[in-house]
């Protein structure tokens, strides 16, 4: 029987100049379903994202694995939840790629060799084999992308958490890392303007706008309903149209 992996209710968040981000939001994910969160800039996708491994908090409205989000069990939680953020520039602050994917398990207190048997792990699964030297600064954008979603694998959470992965992306690299992500047998929930990644990744999908959640339901079916979209300042994947 498969467990809830996330599970939220009636979440309301306002920033501190009074700017309300969400409102009323309620949905839960069974693990191993891969959810997509669309919606226009300014729906609410990224603040929603930051809720679920306790970058922003809201007290009884947010349970990853039937726990609720506190101070009490916030290692535990981000232990569960690995974010990844759209700009590779925001996870990556070391000199070397092994210095990134190594920053978390240390902090762990983790032994050496564990780690370096991680980290081998990690990057071969990803293609990076090899890297372990190279400065991430000199790397493509792509290859940056891969380079953080390692820095998050590597502490083996269960949810893995993507804000605009494909994000700025040329073709090849962006087949590349949908390929990649495709590869990762965890649950995934991925916010991202791009439909066409969204319906190569996700089985269901939310659609929010305003703060507010508009349609939920089977990824096909709200991403083959046109008007749907289109109300909402997006477009459906090319692979549906007709």
């Amino acid at each position: 029987m498969k467990k809830t992996a996330v599970q939220i209710t009636g979440l309301s968040f306002s920033y501190p100049d009074e700017t309300k981000a969400l409102e009323n939001i309620s949905f839960s994910l069974e693990e191993g379903e891969s959810l997509g969160i669309i919606g226009p800039n300014g729906a609410g996708k990224s603040t929603l994202l930051l809720h679920l491994n306790g970058v922003l908090k809201k007290d009884g409205a947010v349970r990853i694995f039937g726990e609720f989000i506190g101070k009490q069990n916030i290692k535990k939680i981000r232990g569960k939840v690995g974010l990844v953020f759209q700009d590779p520039n925001d996870q990556l602050f070391m000199p070397t790629v092994f210095d990134d994917v190594a920053f978390g398990p240390l902090n762990l207190g983790m032994e050496k060799e564990k780690i370096k048997q991680k980290i081998t792990s990690t990057l071969t699964q990803l293609g990076l084999s090899g890297y372990e030297a190279k400065n991430p600064s000199h790397l493509s954008l792509g290859e940056r992308k891969k380079v953080s979603l390692a820095t998050v694998l590597v502490l083996e959470p269960q949810i893995i958490v993507l804000d605009e992965p494909t994000a700025n992306l040329d073709p090849g690299s962006k087949k590349s890392f949908i390929r990649t992500l495709k590869k990762i047998n965890k649950t995934k929930i991925t916010a991202s303007h791009d439909m066409d990644s969204i319906y190569d990744l996700c089985t269901q999908v939310i659609l929010m706008n305003k703060g507010r959640i508009v349609a939920q339901g089977e990824a096909e079916n709200i991403l083959r309903d046109k008007n749907l979209l289109e109300a909402n300042n997006l477009e459906v994947p090319s692979q549906l149209r007709s």
